[in-house]
């Protein structure tokens, strides 16, 4: 029954972490959502196979979530994703035997440390996911929450947000062992309990009266842009497309973009690989008479694969009078044999009437530090073009509005069918559009002009590398605690 119980206690921690994520948007369940697997961990579970209910939670919640997001056709990676569950089946085995043995001591400080480490793990060396379900996206619908990232950067957030649920989950440890307890668990401190409650409340309410500060402080009188996101509803990019030539192509695109000038839009967006040539050798010219014609900055996206030569993956910003701005390359692609872009560490940023504009290329905007190193040379409005796959426009509009708030800087998000987003700098959505089936769509709306000097865009992702060396540590001290308890025996 104990077993029974903490299986559906795991699954449960499972289900409200998804449910906290978009396309459902439940956000407070992300404050609680660990509470239930700890406890199976800690006190239903045999200690022998404790870690069945981590590794349950984790599998209730990445596997639908990733099914979502990558669609059909995933199949070697749920094989992965099962492979991962038995490691960390195996990783985890003597976690509670440690926690135990210190009496509970490092149970909230390891377990928040370890969560956001493998969180860097995850951005530095795991390229396909990178920071995709970071436990902190989920509160992108709450501007009154996230300003504070601007100074600690997402690690921020997703430490406050572990630390509430693993102090929480003692405190209900502690809590139940008053009603009923096995008789095989280590009892949990109650003083040390009550300073990790005073503790961690009082971190909580410094980090939301820093985020209010934040954002009631900032520039109301901002000057606001109306720019337009572009979305043509092209599954294949330009390059493997044989039904939507360059001819076709450059015809929507002149079609949207009049539109999105008949609505006002000063600036123009394409999504991602939009065409397969480069605008400033190929059809120059109409691209040319266009950017007069509207009257608008078009931010065009392209690949070029020439035999014998590297693949580009590029934009270029075309101004009204018709001069092209440096190119921009894609500094991260996402998986393993996507091959790089010669024109990638280069980082312009575009002097306008209109502002400092910039761009970045699809997975830049799931890492933190192209919009950093752009927000640093001043950017103030920078582009997000995505070719997104299966359910991933639904996420990939949180991961971008972080880069926002976290360099108060405004970001306009083009994806190829399932999503549109203009955001403000201080996260605020200004448009938003997700279509999990497909659509096309010209999404148009009035952005503020980033401030810059964010803190983070100076101070960087100091917390993640803290947490990861963190997480190193615990591994050898809990090595040596068990090494030590076994000599005692």
């Amino acid at each position: 029954m104990r077993i029974l119980t903490g299986s559906l206690l795991s699954a449960l921690s499972g289900i409200l972490i998804l449910l906290s994520f978009p396309p459902y948007g439940i956000w407070p369940l992300a404050w609680v959502g660990f509470v239930p697997y700890l406890y199976a961990q800690y006190r239903l579970f045999p200690r022998k196979w404790s870690s069945l209910a981590p590794s349950l939670g984790v599998l209730f919640w990445l596997g639908p979530f990733l099914a979502r997001v990558f669609g059909a056709g995933f199949g070697p990676f749920f094989q992965f994703l099962g492979v991962w569950i038995a490691i960390l089946i195996f990783l985890l085995q003597k976690e509670r035997r440690f926690i135990e043995t210190t009496g509970y001591r490092w149970f909230i400080p390891q377990g928040v440390i370890n969560w956001v480490g493998f969180e860097m793990v995850r951005m530095t060396f795991i390229p396909m996911v990178a920071t995709t379900g970071f436990i902190g996206y989920t509160q992108s619908t709450q501007p009154w929450l996230i300003q504070a990232v601007s100074v600690t950067g997402i690690f921020g957030l997703d430490l406050i947000m572990m630390l509430v649920n693993f102090t929480l989950a003692q405190v209900i440890i502690l809590w139940c062992d008053r009603e009923w307890k096995p008789a095989d668990a280590v009892p949990v401190p109650y003083y040390p309990t009550r300073r990790w409650v005073v503790f961690s409340g009082a971190l909580l309410t410094v980090w939301i009266a820093i985020s209010l500060l934040i954002l009631y402080s900032s520039s109301k009188d901002a000057s606001a842009l109306r720019v337009a996101s572009i979305r043509p509803c092209y599954r294949l990019p330009a390059h493997r497309d044989t039904v939507n030539d360059s001819k076709i192509r450059i015809e929507k695109f002149a079609l949207q973009a009049r539109e999105a000038a008949s609505k006002g839009a000063s600036i123009i967006y394409t999504p991602e690989m939009m065409f397969n040539f480069d605008p400033q050798v190929d059809y120059t010219g109409q691209f040319r008479v266009l950017s007069a014609e509207t009257g608008a900055y078009l931010f065009i996206t392209y690949t070029v694969s020439t035999e014998g030569k590297p693949w580009r993956n590029e934009s270029v910003m075309l101004s009204p009078e018709g001069v092209f701005s440096p190119v921009y390359g894609k500094n991260h692609t996402w998986m393993i044999g996507e091959p790089p872009t010669p024109s990638a560490g280069n980082f312009p940023v575009y002097e306008t009437p209109l502002g400092r504009l910039a761009g970045m290329i699809c997975h830049d905007a799931n890492y933190t530090d192209v919009a950093r190193k752009l927000a640093a040379r001043g950017a103030q409005i920078v582009a997000a073009p995505y070719h997104e796959f299966g359910g991933f426009g639904e996420q990939a509009w949180n991961n971008a509005l972080f880069r926002a708030v976290e360099n108060r800087t405004a970001i306009v998000l083009s994806g190829i069918a399932t999503v549109s987003a203009i955001i403000n700098p201080d996260g605020s959505v200004v448009a938003l559009d997700t279509d999990i089936n497909g659509s096309e769509l010209v999404l148009a709306g009035d952005v503020k002009v980033g401030t810059g000097n964010a803190p983070y865009t100076k101070i960087g992702d100091i917390l993640g590398w803290a947490s990861l060396a963190g997480m190193i540590f615990f591994i050898f001290f809990q090595m040596w605690v068990q090494r030590k308890a076994r000599k005692i025996k």
